[in-house]
């Protein structure tokens, strides 16, 4: 999936790495050239099962940029946690 903010052009990756977080999305900042990486991931926990925002990034975001990504990812990641805590029952 990929969008455009301000300007910027960034994609949205899915990822699923036991050995990492356990399962997230990831905001990346692709273009215009040079691209800014991975600036946000939204992520469930493997150890403990709770859904994370982390930037990756010192510089400013805007908050609409966050608001879109999370509501991108956040039912994804609700229904994941969902799962997780029906099996740990």
């Amino acid at each position: 999936m990929s969008w455009e903010y301000d300007g910027r052009h960034y994609l949205i990756n899915r990822w699923d790495d036991s050995s990492r977080y356990g399962f997230g999305w990831e905001l990346e900042d692709v273009a215009p050239t040079p691209g800014k990486g991975v600036v946000l991931n939204a992520y469930l926990d493997g150890t403990t099962g709770t859904a994370l925002l982390r930037a990756d990034t010192d510089e400013p975001l805007p908050l609409a940029l966050v608001e879109r990504f999370i509501a991108e990812a956040g039912p994804d990641l609700a229904e994941v946690v969902a799962m997780v805590k029906a099996e740990d029952s």
